[in-house]
């Protein structure tokens, strides 16, 4: 019986084919052994590649990073007084769970999305950002927070060229206080089909701040952001949570945390593998089949190192 491991998800629409080399192409690994850490030292002839049966020949196989950008939006409104101490509390326990090099943005949405601290992998300064906002007597902006985060990726993506170099999360944790917005609906959910497209994830914690409060408790899942955020969340694979109480957020964003560094883990550990077709094939590929041959690993492949 033969112990290669086969590689799901192969994606023959994202692979990348060489203009220099017509029958030569690229895709991404994600490895993992059976504790699923991530396997980078995969060799050349540790990666199986056939087509209609017949063996490519695996040319190279190289470091592929694709780490998670972390954006943390926090709502901090009127509504936000009597949670701010659970909100640093989930959020600083968030941040300890992620590993050293996530690199962290911090936003606040009361008056308006405004930006704490930039992008930055110095847990002091992001720690220090978490403790640095207070409540705000205006309405927060929850919808204006996510299209603006979906204009930011639009303008890095095209700065790139259209090559994704990140895996973008946006972690948002609101209240149900009515909030305000800028955009009209069509300018939404352009922003919403971008996310998706994009391959961001949006993770959303919605909290009734006013525990007493039977009618703010009723509005968890019918609020505004709430019906914006389930179909969002849902489009980008992520999670979506409502709490009755805000003392929740503790132990909630943690668990937020753990999921992203997990998500991390893998794609800033991928590898890229350049192959060139059997017999000097060249056209529509055609039963194309992945295989690691080394015990004990498994994987999963894609054409741009996203999931």
């Amino acid at each position: 019986m033969s112990r290669r491991s086969m590689v799901a998800g192969l994606v023959v629409v994202g692979i990348a084919v060489l203009d220099a080399q017509p029958n030569q192409f690229r895709f991404i690994v994600a490895a993992t052994d059976g504790s699923g850490a991530p396997v980078t030292d995969v060799k050349t002839n540790e990666v199986v590649m056939t087509e209609n049966g017949a063996a490519a020949t695996i040319v190279k196989v190289e470091p592929y990073r694709v780490p998670v950008k972390l954006t943390l939006a926090v709502d901090n409104g009127p509504d936000s007084r009597d949670a701010i101490a659970h909100y640093r509390s989930g959020l600083t326990g968030l941040v300890d769970a992620l590993p050293s090099d996530v690199e962290v943005t911090v936003i606040s949405t009361a008056p308006q999305p405004r930006m704490v601290i930039r992008s930055s992998t110095d847990r002091k300064k992001i720690l220090a950002a978490i403790n640095g906002f207070g409540p705000d007597d205006e309405r927060p902006r929850f919808t204006d927070t996510i299209v603006e985060f979906s204009h930011r990726l639009e303008k890095e993506l095209r700065d790139k060229k259209g090559v994704p170099d990140s895996l973008p999360v946006l972690v948002m944790v609101s209240t149900t206080a009515n909030e305000v917005t800028s955009y009209q609906v069509p300018e939404v959910e352009k922003a919403l089909n971008f996310l998706a497209t994009r391959k961001a994830r949006l993770m959303v914690s919605i909290t009734s701040a006013r525990a007493n409060d039977a009618t703010a408790a009723a509005d968890l899942n019918t609020n505004r952001q709430a019906l914006i955020a389930i179909p969002a969340v849902k489009a980008t694979h992520g999670r979506f949570e409502t709490l009755a109480i805000s003392n929740r957020l503790a132990t909630l964003l943690p668990e937020f945390g753990r999921d992203i560094a997990t998500l991390h883990n893998k794609h800033a550990n991928q590898l890229r593998v350049t192959v060139e077709r059997a017999n000097g094939a060249t056209g529509p590929f055609q039963n194309l089949r992945v295989e690691l041959s080394r015990p004990g690993l498994t994987g999963s492949v894609s054409g741009d190192g996203l999931p």
